[in-house]
């Protein structure tokens, strides 16, 4: 049924006397679809070759990320450990301080002590021994007098030997925990710088990965723009190869009638002829009859017959001359150069915004057929028609619909609802975009026109 239909709108759009070259524009529109569309599919094939390219590139990113946060991870808790033993060494090094403090203050005390006891010494050494003799009252009493002043010189020489070295241990304590501490505080700055180095790597690669995720992103959506391109272009060949075949059917039909008339008027020409030639017969043998017989009477000779004449179908139909307007309202945004209102970014528009309420009915500029009634990058919901006007082959689109009430491959007529008007796809509110293409929809929008002076704007 949609052949059928699609077939009796192309020989209204095509019926009329320049066939030929309208047969001939088409054949040059599809040629030139075959050829963008190749070159689409070769681009599309490149798109592919960078996005897994670049896929690959961000997995690898990925998996440096994770191993430099894993470093990160091991990094943080080195870090934390050295801290902790740093923090216990300086604890160590407080209570060691804290004894010397303390050391130092008892052997200031045995040093005073220490000290008399040399002076006294010093000052007494060559009385001692005479001292001890000549106050002894008996040899027992001198020998416990000799025992008791050794033992003291004992004392006072383990005395000094203790105090000197428990300063030396401390000394060295102190200096050993010194030294720890201080390899603990290098330690813990080599890895504090380390990780420094580890972050500002690991900030360059999250900064390289959401590079290659927005190029993931764009070769996506450049992928995603190619195949509806593709599937655009597939479907106006199709549409096109339809108006061709329609075209040869009506030549095929034409050309039949064509030879049924020629036929008709041979055969009509033949007895007219062989008509002829028996009244000429007749009126031989009749003027014979009359030399030879002047009383017998002339029969009167029948009346020349004429064939009917054929009838040839009148084309009643013939292709648009001009476009209606799609919906009543102001333009938001002209033909032509401007600033993108999403990205600020200057560009040419291909087309013009129509301002109205959502809803309001979106009609055909002309008769034509629907090649695309889908969502669509950017257009949001969109409607393409495929026209001949005036003998040209012409695209209308229909962009950011609130919805849409045909189907591909419909017929439509001029004013004949074909969505409604909304604010779908890249769009910043209710209206409608519309472009006029002098040919066929092609990528970057080559053939687009200012539809302004189309539809009295």
């Amino acid at each position: 049924m949609k052949r059928s239909l699609a077939l009796g709108l192309s020989l209204t759009l095509l019926a009329s006397p320049v066939w030929a070259t309208e047969k001939d524009t088409l054949k040059a529109r599809q040629d030139r679809l075959s050829n963008q569309l190749e070159e689409s599919k070769k681009a599309q094939d490149e798109t592919d070759a960078e996005l897994e390219v670049t896929e690959a590139e961000r997995d690898a990113v990925t998996t440096e990320i994770r191993a430099v946060n894993e470093r990160l991870e091991g990094l943080s808790e080195q870090i934390a450990v050295q801290q902790e033993e740093a923090d216990a060494a300086r604890t160590e090094l407080e209570e060691t301080r804290d004894q010397l403090t303390a050391q130092g203050q008892y052997l200031e005390s045995q040093k005073a002590l220490l000290s008399e006891r040399l002076r006294v010494l010093q000052v007494h050494e060559d009385q001692s021994y005479l001292q001890v003799v000549f106050e002894s009252r008996s040899f027992g009493d001198f020998v416990t007098r000799l025992l008791t002043a050794q033992t003291i010189a004992d004392q006072d020489r383990d005395l000094i030997h203790s105090y000197m070295s428990e300063v030396e241990r401390l000394e060295a304590l102190e200096a050993r925990q010194r030294t720890q501490l201080s390899f603990l505080k290098q330690k813990e700055r080599e890895l504090v710088v380390t990780k420094q180095a580890l972050d500002v790597a690991a900030e360059q690669k999250q900064g390289l990965l959401s590079e290659l995720n927005e190029q993931v992103e764009l070769l996506e959506l450049e992928k995603m723009s190619r195949e509806e391109e593709q599937a655009l272009m597939s479907e106006q060949s199709r549409i096109i190869a339809g108006q061709l075949e329609a075209i040869a059917q009506a030549e095929r039909e034409a050309a039949a009638r064509a030879e049924a008339e020629a036929k008709a008027k041979a055969q009509a020409e033949a007895q007219a002829r062989a008509e002829a030639e028996a009244r000429a017969r007749a009126d031989a043998k009749a003027e014979a009859d009359k030399r030879a017989d002047d009383k017998a009477p002339t029969a009167p000779a029948p009346a020349p017959t004429t064939p009917p004449p054929v009838e040839t179908p009148t084309d009643v139909t013939g292709p648009a001359t001009s476009f209606v307007r799609p919906v009543s309202g102001y333009v938001s945004s002209p033909f032509g150069p401007r600033q993108n209102p999403l990205t600020g970014v200057a560009e040419s528009h291909r087309g013009i915004d129509l301002v109205n309420a959502t809803g309001t009915p979106i009609v055909a500029a002309a008769p034509g057929i629907v090649i695309k009634a889908a969502p669509a990058t950017g257009y949001g919901n969109v409607v393409f028609v495929s026209h001949i006007v005036g003998g040209e082959v012409w695209t209308t689109v229909y962009a950011h619909l609130d919805a849409i009430t045909v189907t591909s491959g419909q017929t439509v007529g001029a004013g004949q609802t074909v969505g409604t008007l909304g604010s779908t796809g890249w769009s910043t509110g209710p209206h409608l975009h519309f472009e006029l293409h002098r040919g066929q929809w092609a990528p970057g929008q080559p053939n687009a026109v200012d539809p302004g002076p189309y539809i009295g704007y």
